[in-house]
Parts: C-alpha cells; structure tokens; sequence
C-alpha cells in the first residue's frame, strides 16, 4: 500500500521532494506563501498612507523588496499549478512494481530554454534511469538529453528512458530485477539526488 495516501495527505513536514504527495502540499506552500506576501505589501502601503499620508518613507523600501520573492512564489505557483497528482491506485500499484527500490514521484522541472516538464514517476535502477511523462507530445530526446546534461555536470552519467505510455512503462518495470534502496550503490543515490534537485 501507499506509504502516503490521498485520504491522509497533510500539511506536514513530512512530505518532501520525490514523494508521492509532494506537488500538492509545495503549490500550497507556494500560494499560501506569495498571498501573504502580497497582504503585506498591501499593509504596508495603508499604513504609509493612513500614518504617513505619503508612499516616500522606509515602509515603502520593506513593501518593494517583498515585491520579489512575492512574484518568484507566483511564478513558481503558476508554472507547476497546470500538473496534477496521479491517481493513489496507480501509485500503490507503481510502487508494488518497484518494491523499495529508488522510485521518485512528482518530479517537476521548471525548464528556462522550454515548457516546464512532469514526471510522476523516475525509477532508477543499476541498468538506468526509467521515467514516465503523460504529455504525449513531450520531446523524449530532448528532455533525456536536459536531464542527462546535468547529470554529467555532477559525473552521475547514465541511460536514460522516458515513456510516455503508462502500459508499456509498468511493462518495462516488471521486466527489471528487483532492485532494494538500502542494497543500492551510492552512485544511484547521487543520480536520485541531481534529479530531485533540478525539480522545482
């Protein structure tokens, strides 16, 4: 079963980057975040002009650098709001295929030379990298070339495969050797720690 479900998926700590669960709780963060964010600024302004009767005082400095990480919260917010979790019972039926294996899920990158790309689900294995996307008009070599890139920048180089058919991907994992997190090289771990990192 689910070690993180839809039924008790909560505003904690405890979900972080790679789990199931993640992308819900970082766009409430992030909205939560840049509305009071913009409340302040708002406040700040009334009070420069309710005390001060002017914009021109130290309150107004404190209300335009909030203006900054105000905006990278929305813009963040915006660029993954379009992506949606996966259903819990393909999660469960997922993470069965993959055992406790290295499998990541929810991984979103905000691409600056391109649309921001999905994948709920990466598995890495010793024979590669094996990620799933549902936008059936992804550029596959493209983005396996963009995240391959980094992976070289860190020397964590390996195969990689996007699929973008859930069918043949759960296919694909079957097929594989059971693999187990705790027995894996350190390498696989590296390469799982690059791919969370360029995750938004």
């Amino acid at each position: 079963m689910a070690e993180v479900t839809t039924s008790t998926l909560k505003f904690k700590n405890t979900i972080t980057k790679g789990h199931y669960g993640y992308l819900r709780v970082r766009k409430l963060k992030l909205l939560i975040g840049a509305c009071v964010l913009l409340l302040g600024i708002i406040g700040l302004m009334i009070i420069n002009w309710v005390v001060f009767k002017t914009n021109k005082t130290w309150l107004s400095i404190f209300a335009a650098l909030s203006a900054i990480p105000m905006a990278m919260e929305f813009a963040t917010f915006f660029s993954i709001a379009k992506f949606k979790q996966r259903p819990e019972e393909e999660y469960d039926e997922i993470t069965e295929l993959t055992g406790n294996g290295v499998l990541d899920c929810e991984i979103i990158v905000a691409n600056p030379n391109g649309p921001s790309f999905e994948f709920p689900y990466v598995y890495i294995h010793e024979t590669g990298i094996y990620a799933f996307s549902p936008n059936k008009k992804l550029d596959i070599h493209a983005t396996e070339d963009y995240v391959r890139n980094y992976l070289r920048l860190n020397k964590c180089d390996g195969p990689m495969t996007i699929y973008v058919d859930m069918k043949v991907f759960k296919n694909r994992l079957k097929n594989l050797e059971p693999s187990d997190r705790e027995a894996c090289s350190e390498y696989m771990l590296e390469q799982e720690g690059i791919i969370r990192a360029i995750a938004t």
